[in-house]
C-alpha cells in the first residue's frame, strides 16, 4: 500500500496548520495499468496545486515589491516638502523684494517637484507613461525658464533681481 499525501484544497492560508493534507492510499493488489492510471492522476493533482501555489507566491512577490518600492517614494516626497518648506524659511529672510520671494520661492517649488518625479520614475518601474506625461515635463520646463529668467535679470541688472 502507498500513500502520497497532498494539500487539502487550495485555498490554504499562510499559516494554517500543514499537517491538515489529503492522503491518497493506492493498494497494492491492482493491476499495474490501474495502479498507473491512479498513480498518475493523484500526481497530476499534486502538480496542479503545486502550481497554483507557485502562481500564488509569484503574485505576492510583485505586491511586496510595489510595497518597497511605494515607501521608498513616500519618503522621498516627504523630504521634498520638508526641503521646501525650510527653504522657503531662509528665502524669505534673505529676500528684499517681494517679487523676488515669489520668484525664488516657485523656483524651488519647481526643484522639489523635480525631485519628486524623479523618485517616482526611479523606483516605479511599471509605470509606462511617464516619460511623456506633462506632470514630467513641466516642473523642469518652469525651472529652466526660471534659470534663464535670472541670467537675463543679472545680465541687464534689473533692480527686482
Amino acid at each position: 500500500m502507498i500513500e502520497i499525501k497532498s494539500p487539502k484544497n487550495s485555498t490554504n492560508k499562510a499559516g494554517d496548520d500543514p499537517s491538515k493534507s489529503s492522503t491518497y492510499v493506492i493498494p497494492e493488489n491492482l493491476s499495474t495499468d490501474a495502479y498507473n492510471k491512479i498513480y498518475a492522476e493523484i500526481l497530476n493533482k499534486v502538480v496542479e496545486k503545486e502550481d497554483e501555489l507557485e502562481a500564488r507566491i509569484l503574485r505576492n512577490e510583485k505586491e511586496v515589491e510595489k510595497q518597497t518600492s511605494r515607501g521608498v517614494e513616500i519618503i522621498g516626497i516627504f523630504s521634498a516638502v520638508l526641503a521646501l518648506l525650510i527653504g522657503d524659511v531662509s528665502i524669505i529672510k534673505s529676500v528684499t523684494s517681494f517679487l523676488s520671494a515669489i520668484l525664488l520661492t516657485t523656483a524651488l517649488a519647481a526643484v522639489m517637484a523635480t525631485f519628486a518625479i524623479l523618485i517616482h520614475v526611479l523606483f516605479v518601474p511599471d509605470d509606462k507613461k511617464r516619460m511623456t506625461s506633462k506632470s514630467l515635463w513641466m516642473p523642469i520646463i518652469i525651472l529652466i525658464l526660471f534659470i534663464i529668467l535670472g541670467i537675463i535679470a543679472e545680465y541687464y541688472k534689473w533692480s527686482w533681481a
